[in-house]
């Protein structure tokens, strides 16, 4: 497993976790509810900045 697939499997336990699904995710970190998607499968590399948020 690649560093972005890791943190993307980090994000999807974290926000699991919650008993969120990727559109509450996306709605309060202010982003699309796909590059939630894409983040999590690691398809995507996110900056430090949105993972902040």
């Amino acid at each position: 497993m690649n560093l972005p697939e890791s943190v993307g499997s980090r994000i999807r336990e974290l926000r699991k976790a919650k008993g969120w699904t990727q559109e509450q995710l996306a709605e309060v970190a202010s982003l699309h509810y796909s590059y939630i998607g894409g983040v999590e499968r690691g398809d995507r590399n996110i900056s430090l900045e949105t993972l902040e948020k």
